[in-house]
């Protein structure tokens, strides 16, 4: 952990005045991406719609907004590091004030009560850090599961899986086998809860005309607006509703 450490504060101090990578719709493997969108999509309408829809009959929305805000807690230091890594102090101030409170007086981050004190939530991650960094996001990908991304956000999100995510180092119990079967557990349920959140989004990507030129478009947008954080280009088209967590 110390090197890593090191690391990221050798990077820093050469980062910041790299020009950010392009985020490119180029598609030269449409032909496997339409045929994963097409394997996501019958998934989700057999599997994952189904289930989600059960998660929303029996917990109400007040508990899948505890269930939100307390993954969105333990995505603060992912976030955090990688504020670090791009230079953005101020921005790694509020993400590390949101974890400290969140997790003291908002019971664990079951409340986000940062955020009713002005301590709004924001979203990093090491593929956003690699753009900064002047790294190109390379062609358009739909992978089964995971969805769209392109290699520099799929190596991103290695990163931060394997190395920042908060879950990986907790121990709960003093048996292995059950530290495994926790973490699994806290992902399945974080995500059926990001896609009951996603529905009215997902309805909305099944009724285009064209779904699959509709999500790489509202991926490609997205992901741009969020390197930059949160600047839009005025030249972009209309997009979908967010389902980026999801």
């Amino acid at each position: 952990m110390r090197n890593l450490l090191v690391g990221i504060l050798a990077i820093t101090a050469t980062s910041c005045a790299t020009a950010p990578g392009k985020t490119t719709n180029d598609d030269p493997y449409e032909n496997f991406n339409r045929s994963m969108l097409a394997f996501n999509l019958a998934l989700d309408e057999a599997v994952l719609e189904p289930v989600s829809k059960g998660y929303t009959a029996v917990t109400p929305e007040y508990g899948r907004d505890r269930v939100s805000d307390f993954f969105q807690n333990l995505r603060e230091p992912v976030t955090l590091v990688n504020d670090i890594l791009q230079g953005e102090g101020e921005r790694a101030s509020q993400s590390g004030f949101r974890f400290v409170l969140n997790s003291t007086l908002g019971l664990a981050g079951l409340f986000d009560v940062a955020s009713y004190n002005g301590l709004d939530a924001h979203k990093e991650d090491f593929g956003q850090t690699l753009a900064t960094w002047g790294v190109d996001s390379g062609p358009y990908l739909v992978l089964p599961i995971l969805g769209s991304t392109n290699p520099r956000d799929l190596f991103g999100l290695g990163v931060d899986s394997a190395l920042l995510t908060p879950t990986n180092y907790a121990r709960y119990t003093g048996d292995d086998d059950e530290n495994t079967a926790i973490r699994a557990g806290l992902s399945v349920l974080n995500g059926i809860n990001a896609r009951a959140g996603a529905q009215d989004s997902i309805d909305y990507l099944r009724s285009q005309p064209e779904p699959y030129t509709a999500l790489r478009r509202f991926h490609t947008e997205s992901r741009d607006s969020e390197i930059r954080n949160g600047q839009t280009n005025p030249n972009k088209s209309e997009k979908l509703p967010e389902f980026g967590d999801f």
